[in-house]
């Protein structure tokens, strides 16, 4: 069968969807329901969204980075937590699965995805293990029919409503002890054997279309059910989130674009003292850098479309994908309280774009490792390449890093420092935020050498420079601030210096 082209394909999916969230009210979709609506799931089912992430051979389009990226932006334009849905679907199951399953699991399962409204999902983090992932405790061994599954597992995107899992466990060796290695295996939640069970949903704060739950896990999965790594299932982890972190900037693109075309349209059509909000120049400030955000989410969505595909090994890749999930969750945030701030009182209503885009948007600085976590990890990349120099001089660094090369010298006055390597924790997160938005900037003027608007290209390099400078002043200034353990009642006594 022929496939439409996808640029017919995309306008068709994006006239589709705008009116299908015209007509829906945010209220009427997802104020106390946990879940994608069925109405929704099978309007926009009928176009085959998954087709995106699934190899040609299957009948999907190809599992091209640049496509899935932009029905990611399409989507999230109108709806970011189904652009969500779909992130965990393609990301976290079908690309995995295409890239690392074996033939007969991929036959079994891809047609399911095409002709259906099947979802799949993954699960990872346990109650106990967060952050600490390698740790968990969930368990496999071999049975007669495949491998048992052991364990608990909870903030698991789609808990209760995934056609599929990938699922993570540990080999049980003797006694209680598991083995270093985590296997990945898929779950078909329509055999009983197979069934995750969520035993309490969680009423999460925002992104109602995603439930999520704290999951039993017991299991009976075929034995080519286990996906396959030529090296590690740590390394096939690390290739698996890399690629996931490597798909945000679909969703921020088009999420900044919407929070941006909000903006313009309230602040052209709220008057204030006989002026309308758009003349005023600190609202000029924040609509010009939503627009530079917007540029640089759309530089990294290149970038990515480069080098994610499935063909690659992203493995070894661990900054430039952690650059694209800290700083994309930091502008999706940023746009989103900026909306906010300039819609005002009316903002804050649940059923208001501007208010819950703020709650939406906030677990992306979170989920899949917390940006504190990640800049520190960032910077800690960074200043082992100035180890291996042995040159610890900021801006010299930079021009000797290969993300950085480019745009070093626009740092020049600004960098001309040496750095400590022994820095304070909390100063490694800064030098982390600093360094990611260089390297985003690198990007950004690769994009404009590609041909992309001049005037964009400028404006956001002016934007984030100044946002990088007050960063650069944070960083040098000193602060080693601590907490200071003092009773609670004591610290009610502001009365007796009356």
């Amino acid at each position: 069968m022929m496939l439409e082209k996808f640029k017919d394909y995309l306008k068709r999916y994006q006239i589709k969807i705008k009116t299908l969230f015209e007509n829906l009210s945010e209220r009427d979709d997802s104020e106390h329901r946990r879940g994608v609506p069925p109405r929704i799931m099978g309007l926009v089912a009928s176009l085959s969204p998954s087709a995106v992430s699934i190899p040609a051979e299957y009948g999907g389009r190809g599992s091209l980075p640049s496509e899935i990226l932009s029905l990611l932006e399409i989507t999230s334009y109108e709806s970011l937590p189904l652009a969500l849905v779909f992130g965990i679907n393609g990301a976290l199951f079908l690309e995995p699965l295409a890239k690392y399953g074996n033939e007969r699991l991929r036959s079994e399962t891809f047609g399911k995805f095409i002709d259906t409204r099947s979802l799949g999902g993954l699960m990872i983090t346990e109650p106990d293990y967060g952050t600490d992932a390698l740790a968990m405790r969930t368990s496999w061994k071999k049975s007669d029919t495949g491998y048992a599954i052991e364990g608990t597992k909870h903030w698991a995107g789609l808990s209760g409503h995934a056609d599929f899992w990938l699922m993570t466990a540990r080999e049980k060796g003797s006694g209680s002890d598991l083995k270093r290695d985590v296997d990945f295996f898929i779950c078909d939640s329509s055999d009983p054997r197979q069934s995750v069970k969520p035993v309490e949903e969680y009423s999460s704060l925002g992104l109602y279309m995603i439930p999520y739950a704290l999951n039993h896990v017991d299991v009976d999965v075929p034995t080519h059910h286990r996906l396959i790594s030529p090296k590690s299932g740590v390394r096939l982890m690390q290739d698996l989130l890399h690629r996931s972190r490597m798909r945000f900037p679909g969703m921020a693109t088009g999420f900044i674009h919407r929070m941006m075309d909000e903006a313009v349209d309230h602040t052209q059509n709220r008057f204030v003292s006989g002026n309308n909000l758009f003349s005023y120049d600190q609202v000029q400030k924040r609509l010009s850098d939503l627009q530079a955000d917007h540029t640089m989410a759309s530089a990294f969505s290149r970038h990515s479309a480069e080098i994610s595909s499935i063909d690659n090994d992203l493995s070894g890749r661990s900054l430039e994908a952690n650059i694209h999930k800290t700083v994309l969750s930091d502008m999706m945030q940023n746009a989103a309280q900026s909306l906010l701030q300039l819609v005002g009182a009316k903002g804050y209503k649940t059923d208001h774009i501007a208010g819950r885009s703020v709650v939406d948007s906030r677990p992306f600085q979170i989920f899949e490792g917390s940006n504190d976590v990640i800049y520190q990890q960032v910077a800690d990349q960074f200043l082992k390449h100035m180890s291996l120099n042995k040159d610890f001089h900021f801006l010299s660094a930079l021009k000797s890093h290969p993300l950085t090369s480019k745009i070093a010298d626009h740092f020049k006055r600004m960098t001309n420092f040496t750095i400590n390597p022994n820095m304070l924790q909390r100063k490694k997160i800064d030098f982390g935020r600093i360094f990611s938005r260089i390297t985003g900037l690198e990007w950004t003027l690769d994009m404009g050498n590609g041909g992309y608007n001049s005037a964009l290209v400028n404006q956001a390099l002016d934007s984030m420079t100044e946002r990088i400078q007050s960063l650069l002043g944070s960083f040098q200034g000193i602060n080693t601030t601590r907490f200071i353990p003092v009773e609670s009642r004591a610290l009610s006594h502001w009365r007796e210096t009356l």
